[in-house]
């Protein structure tokens, strides 16, 4: 092993290492991979753009992270979260309005019922729990989201469904690796 030319990277309980060769060597360039629910092992045998991935997962975790479902699935998650902050920002607003009489009661209602999607968050999807942990994980870095009816509105997730899931979470251990 060349301390110069590897290197090991941790990052949310995932290891990473890789081993780059020399210039003036023709070897590929290994990075190996080893989560908690899998592992896998990516060879580069040359700059011909080819990459041969091998390994094992306990679902379809691994899969996911390799081809990007999870950063596509964030990034849903990020959108919806601050539509849903917008929402109530307008709904608040417009309640300031009918407060201090800008506009009528009736017109409150009217505007909410003619631009319910712009005013109302809805709270219909019961969350698988792998999307779940993925909603906990970025929830943290927003603000104010600090129990299970914060994290439902925040995401749009049903609150029964979501506590139902957290309790199957919290029950098979997994809940520590959402913290």
């Amino acid at each position: 092993m060349r301390k110069n030319n590897n290197s090991t990277v941790s990052i949310a309980k995932t290891s990473v290492y890789v081993e780059q060769s020399r210039s003036d060597e023709v070897s590929p360039t290994v990075t190996m991979c080893q989560m908690q629910d899998g592992a896998f092992v990516a060879v580069k045998p040359s700059d011909n753009g080819n990459v041969f991935f091998a390994g094992i997962s306990q679902g379809s975790s691994v899969i996911s992270r390799m081809v990007g479902a999870d950063y596509a699935e964030m990034v849903e998650l990020l959108t919806r979260a601050v539509n849903n902050r917008t929402r109530q920002r307008n709904y608040f607003r417009l309640q300031n309005n009918l407060l201090e009489g800008i506009i009528s009661e009736d017109d409150f209602y009217k505007e909410i019922e003619e631009k319910e999607d712009e005013y109302v968050v809805e709270e219909m999807e019961s969350p698988s729990p792998e999307r779940l942990r993925h909603a906990m994980i970025l929830s943290q870095g927003i603000k104010d989201v600090q129990n299970s009816e914060d994290l439902s509105t925040l995401f749009s997730f049903s609150s029964e469904a979501t506590d139902f899931e957290l309790k199957k979470i919290e029950s098979d251990g997994s809940l520590q690796q959402c913290r």
